[in-house]
């Protein structure tokens, strides 16, 4: 009689994962992105690598990720609240304190938008550093579930640092061609020249020399300093009479 034998087969069945997520509430704008995985969030729009859903008030809603689990979420409601900001300077820093609610979250804007994934979450007060150039954020407070619409506040520059002028403006004539010519020792603010013809700009370039056509009539140009920031210099005049 046949012995019979009996075997075990193990397999290695991975469990199923849930949703690692990231939610932020801007006004009624609410913004999900996975931390892990790939995920499908009910009642969303993708916008490159997140998720973007308009709603005012509150709401609950399922995400599923892919070859995972489902998992249920819900967002707070808005309040018509808003922070009180109350703004101060000290040489280079701005020191903003915020009341009203007991968390608040700073974003930048950025030509006019706020990043959701760049916020910075404080509890009553943020020191930002001052440039040369506006800055303005979006704060949102938070109590609870419970949010603020976006309170909108901006950071004054600092005094834009002197702009030195260009040094031995000339001009120099071959044939009919007319070329400035200049020195100039740039610093760390240092863009570009930009060189006018009878107050109109006529180009820019990194160059110490500018070629032109040459004209039959008097010509006044002027060359301009242009730093990283857009402030620009007045500028040296010169003069050109054939």
């Amino acid at each position: 009689m046949p012995l019979l034998f009996s075997c075990g087969i193990k397999t290695n069945t991975k469990p199923l994962e849930e949703p690692v997520l990231e939610i932020k509430r801007i006004g009624n704008k609410v913004f999900l992105r996975s931390l892990e995985g790939e995920v499908l969030p009910e009642g969303f729009v993708k916008v490159g690598n997140y998720w973007v859903r308009e709603e005012v008030g509150q709401f609950c809603f399922f995400v599923k990720r892919v070859e995972g689990k489902k998992k249920r979420e819900c967002v707070g409601d808005l309040t018509s609240e808003k922070v009180s900001i109350n703004l101060e300077y000290e040489g280079d820093r701005a020191i903003i304190n915020f009341k009203g609610f007991g968390m608040h979250e700073v974003y930048a804007l950025e030509e006019g938008r706020a990043n959701p994934w760049t916020g910075k979450k404080v509890k009553d007060k943020i020191e930002l550093e001052r440039g040369y150039l506006p800055t303005c954020y979006l704060v949102v407070g938070k109590e609870g579930n419970t949010y603020s619409e976006p309170t909108q506040f901006c950071v004054e520059p600092m005094p834009h640092p002197p702009i030195r002028e260009v040094d031995k403006l000339e001009y120099r004539v071959w044939e009919d061609k007319l070329y400035l010519v200049w020195s100039y020792e740039p610093d760390e603010l240092f863009k570009e020249f930009v060189v006018l013809e009878n107050e109109k700009e006529i180009g820019t370039t990194k160059a110490y020399v500018f070629e032109l056509k040459r004209k039959d009539e008097k010509t006044t140009y002027q060359v301009r300093v242009r730093s990283i920031y857009g402030k620009e210099s007045e500028g040296v005049k010169l003069s050109y009479n054939p």
